[in-house]
């Protein structure tokens, strides 16, 4: 290897060594700000005042629906055993060697 190649290569390595430590204190920030981002936000949670349920027009909806189904099943009486279905239809099967014709 040349004088002049080596330092080419030293540089390279040099400039990729940078890059790599680049790339690892990027994820330990990102790292650490999501984290530390979490962290503040279940803090903020929990001291500030209890969450609110909306009662938007879909909830209020769908509570009349359950309460109107409740009333409909209010009303039919218990059925204990489903009926027994009828007997599925058999095929005539065509005569074998043994049996009368």
């Amino acid at each position: 290897m040349s004088y002049g190649s080596a330092h080419l290569v030293h540089a390279m390595l040099d400039g990729l060594r940078y890059v790599l430590w680049v790339v690892v204190s990027g994820f330990a920030v990102v790292g650490a700000a999501f984290y530390g981002g979490s962290g503040v936000a279940a803090v903020w949670q929990k001291s500030g005042p209890p969450a609110r349920r909306r009662q938007d027009e879909i909830a209020r909806e769908a509570a009349e629906g359950i309460a109107e189904i409740e009333a409909f099943l209010a009303t039919q009486r218990p059925v204990d055993e489903p009926p027994e279905p009828p007997p599925a239809p058999r095929r005539k099967r065509p005569p074998t060697s043994g049996d009368p014709v």
